[in-house]
């Protein structure tokens, strides 16, 4: 497997719609190398909880995630799920806003965070990576990546999405100013 390079804020890719993939693409060699290595891309990022294709150069509708419990993030519970081709075919309720960022605007503590207001229940439909159709209703963490995921393939980035511009901060004073303290 290999690292792939990672596209910042600023790269045309991160603004296009992704291309749909066939089934015959979807079961390819080709993408089936480029799941593998987007999963150990996104291992090798400490906070990373996703990652879609145009972030590293494809503009194919894929995202690989990979949420884990992490020292700011404790309590999460382990999610894994490759979605190619996804749709929001129903959102639930109210949008909340909870704090966000993205491997694509920056590294490590100079990580650009800020609140974005997304909807704490949807419905996808999507492809697994062995092009079998799904669909399932997400809340919570797993809601809120999805659709952060699924905004990519559509040349959204999250900062299109945050409402208050003063909650814009890195994560390293995010986590200086809102983390708790330890002794």
């Amino acid at each position: 497997m290999k690292l792939l390079g990672r596209r910042r804020f600023g790269d045309p890719v991160l603004r296009l719609q992704a291309r749909q993939l066939t089934r015959e693409e979807i079961l390819s060699t080709d993408t089936q190398e480029l799941i593998q290595n987007m999963y150990y891309t996104l291992e090798k990022k400490r906070y990373g909880v996703g990652l879609a294709a145009p972030q590293v150069g494809k503009s194919l509708a894929i995202s690989v995630i990979d949420i884990k419990a992490t020292p700011t993030r404790p309590h999460l519970k382990p999610f894994g799920a490759t979605i190619i081709n996804p749709a929001i075919v129903e959102t639930f309720g109210k949008r909340t806003g909870l704090w966000e960022g993205c491997i694509s605007c920056g590294v490590g503590n100079d990580t650009l965070y800020a609140k974005v207001l997304r909807y704490k229940k949807i419905r996808v439909r999507w492809q697994d990576e062995r092009a079998h159709q799904r669909e399932a209703v997400f809340e919570g963490i797993i809601a809120h990546v999805l659709q952060h995921e699924i905004d990519h393939l559509n040349g959204v980035l999250f900062v299109d999405r945050v409402r208050d511009n003063k909650t814009m901060i890195t994560i390293g004073e995010y986590k200086k100013h809102y983390l708790p303290k330890t002794r």
